[in-house]
């Protein structure tokens, strides 16, 4: 039995899944000089992945590796062949793997300083441009709640136990990486203008959202910010992103001296320990947090942690005329 489920994946991640498989089949086939109407041994295909591990940051194999594994365990129910190249496929870790690369993913700033932050909205203010306003909010948003960016298409207002709140749905919570299904961020400690900043971009993002063109309200915005950050530091190798929100927004809440608990609360976490290896250091924080989790789910979090770190029971000593 295994000791932990297997992660559900939802329509989207099956589908960016679908499509990362296809272009990695693709670019096997040119490497390999393997013509379309050839049949791509999956063994080979398995090899050929493994070969590129060198090329890649870890975070990409990671992705690499888990939409092979999605594909291969779709053939395996039909070929051999493919559960062959599925069981040789898994056991394959990070090893070898570089810590760091030229690629954008290894360009991306896990901290937004607070000097850059303001450059960038004077910046934006300074220069018309049809997603400039748009981006400011969003960036001050994400700095105050620590959202990742596909979560805004869900966010909603609410007004929890009288108090002015932002109710969540966790992103990561069909995989089993998050302590439940939504999160509440308590925002009484914001003054009213934050709280109507966070209002009209949560309104922006919905509607956005409800014509089924999020995307394309991301998509505007962080071309907007990659273009400003090229040009306001074009002598820099890292530039913040979207995203970078969030890891400073961790960063805070460490400096302000929240415990890893309702940090994780507050970013959607099932564990404390997330937040602490993967999200800003402290060090780059700022004592500014103003927002709190719900305390009934910061004690989720801490079942949630004492569930998984639980110390197995000893086995009961044998009797001298006992066999085991």
């Amino acid at each position: 039995m295994a000791l932990t489920p297997t992660p559900t994946r939802n329509d989207r991640t099956k589908t960016d899944y679908t499509r990362r498989m296809r272009s990695m089949l693709a670019r096997c086939r040119r490497e390999m000089n393997i013509a379309p109407y050839e049949a791509l041994d999956h063994r080979h295909f398995v090899g050929w992945l493994v070969s590129k591990k060198p090329t890649w940051s870890r975070s990409a194999w990671r992705q690499h590796k888990a939409a092979a594994i999605y594909s291969l365990e779709q053939e395996a129910m039909k070929s051999s062949v493919a559960q062959e190249a599925l069981e040789a496929l898994r056991p394959i870790d990070v090893e070898g793997c570089v810590r760091k690369t030229t690629k954008t993913s290894a360009r991306k700033l896990k901290r937004f300083p607070t000097k850059d932050y303001r450059a960038l909205d004077r910046w934006l203010t300074d220069h018309k441009g049809r997603w400039n306003e748009d981006l400011k909010r969003w960036l001050a948003a994400g700095l105050l709640t620590g959202l990742r960016p596909a979560e805004w298409a869900g966010a909603r207002m609410i007004e929890f136990k009288g108090e002015p709140a932002l109710l969540l749905k966790n992103a990561k919570a069909t995989n089993q990486r998050a302590h439940g299904p939504t999160r509440t961020v308590l925002l009484g400690g914001l003054d009213e203008n934050e709280r109507q900043l966070i209002a009209e971009h949560v309104e922006r993002s919905v509607e956005w959202a409800m014509a089924d063109k999020f995307p394309s309200f991301y998509h505007g915005c962080a071309a907007v910010l990659s273009r400003a950050c090229q040009q306001m530091w074009p002598k820099r190798d890292q530039y913040p992103t979207l995203y970078s929100t969030r890891h400073q927004f961790s960063a805070n809440a460490k400096a302000s001296g929240l415990l890893p608990e309702e940090i994780a609360a507050l970013m959607g976490h099932a564990v404390d320990t997330t937040a602490t290896k993967h999200y800003g250091r402290k060090a780059a924080g700022v004592e500014m947090m103003r927002v709190r989790p719900d305390p009934a789910e910061v004690a989720k979090v801490r079942q949630a942690f004492n569930l998984k770190h639980v110390s197995p029971k000893p086995l009961p000593k044998l009797q001298p005329n006992e066999k085991s």
